[in-house]
């Protein structure tokens, strides 16, 4: 087995390689003139583990490059950030689902696909042969110790941040909004009291930074001693980093599904224990 590290999760990859005790394959990206992408892998082995984030249309087609370098192999692919997924249904007439188009391409060449916090339950139904892990245990560990409450932006990510909050042995609450009058809505806790208190907001995705700079913002108006927020994939989008620290989030973290200088935790042990079922 070897491990083929893709162009966008290069640190990661060599983090899973070392846990597995395993070599990285020899890999080439190139770009044309007209840009088009080149792959070439070297030192393949029968089995092959590609670790390939999907941030950007490029990543999806080195991916699929690098699947068909890797014709003579089974392939395992680990796909830490599962770009596509949040268009998980038709919205709207007509549109595609972007999601059932990728784990078509994807399953077409890998034997089986790991992931990590993909963004639905939907998502994850176009998937035949997906293990997905969970990295809100692992965000919840970093914080164990520590005297914070975390609370979830919605109700929607309310059992994420619970797992999260019982791995870090603290409170936890979901904001949600409150409809004073007819012009006038107030987000603030369901029902834990934040002044004076160091808050982690907890969510899956950081994309453009909007729902978090609403929550950190409402959060310091009710009392609160401090700010962070903590994400499994910062997708941080145009300069969203910038525009939460200047809302008053005093630090920002994340998981490496996304290579980026918040990435301060690793899910590479998880995917190795995945990797091992």
């Amino acid at each position: 087995m070897k491990v083929v590290a893709g162009s966008s999760s290069p640190i990661l990859a060599k983090r899973i390689a070392d846990r597995l005790g395993v070599d990285l394959a020899k890999v080439t990206f190139k770009r044309f003139p007209d840009g088009e992408l080149y792959v070439r892998i070297e030192d393949v082995d029968d089995e092959a583990v590609v670790v390939q984030s999907i941030n950007s249309n490029d990543d999806l087609v080195a991916l699929m490059l690098m699947f068909d370098a890797l014709e003579d192999s089974d392939i395992v692919a680990v796909i830490p950030y599962m770009g596509y997924a949040r268009q998980d249904k038709k919205f709207n007439e007509g549109e595609a689902i972007s999601i059932r188009a990728v784990a078509r391409l994807i399953e077409s060449y890998a034997s089986k696909v790991v992931t990590v916090n993909i963004h639905s339950r939907e998502a994850a139904s176009y998937f035949k042969k997906l293990i997905e892990v969970d990295a809100m245990p692992i965000i919840g560990k970093h914080y164990a110790g520590k005297d914070i409450v975390m609370v979830s932006p919605d109700l929607g990510s309310y059992e994420r941040v619970k797992v999260c909050a019982e791995h870090a042995s603290c409170e936890f609450d979901y904001l949600e909004k409150v409809r004073l009058d007819a012009e006038t809505v107030e987000i603030k806790p369901k029902s834990l009291d934040v002044k004076g208190k160091d808050v982690v907001i907890v969510d899956d995705i950081i994309s453009t930074g909007g729902t978090m700079i609403e929550a950190t913002r409402m959060l310091l108006k009710s009392g609160a001693k401090s700010v962070e927020c903590a994400c499994v994939h910062a997708v941080l989008a145009g300069n969203a980093l910038n525009r939460l620290y200047s809302a008053g989030v005093k630090r920002v973290i994340a998981t490496d599904t996304i290579e980026r200088a918040v990435s301060v935790i690793s899910v590479a042990e998880a995917i190795v224990e995945a990797l091992k079922c």
